[in-house]
């Protein structure tokens, strides 16, 4: 084996990229509005309420012309 010649002259090549990627995990709060509704509904049902009242006639057939005695017969004890 016999000894290498050095030359002073040197190439150089296109660059080579060595890329070592890392993940960092990192929390993204995401906020969602609730809104909670109770609702009421009304529902209109008839309750009947009847007012009372009283009234006091009088029938008058009128001033008798006849006698009414033959109807009516009493006993005599």
């Amino acid at each position: 084996m016999g000894k290498e010649k050095k030359s002073g002259k040197k190439i150089y090549c296109d660059t080579k990229y060595i890329i070592s990627d890392k993940y960092t995990e990192e929390e993204v709060t995401f906020v969602h509005p609730v809104i909670r509704i109770e609702r009421e509904h009304i529902k209109y049902v008839p309750r009947h309420v009847y007012k009372e009242e009283t009234k006091k006639e009088t029938y008058d057939p009128g001033y008798p012309t006849k006698c009414d005695c033959k109807k009516k017969k009493k006993k005599d004890y």
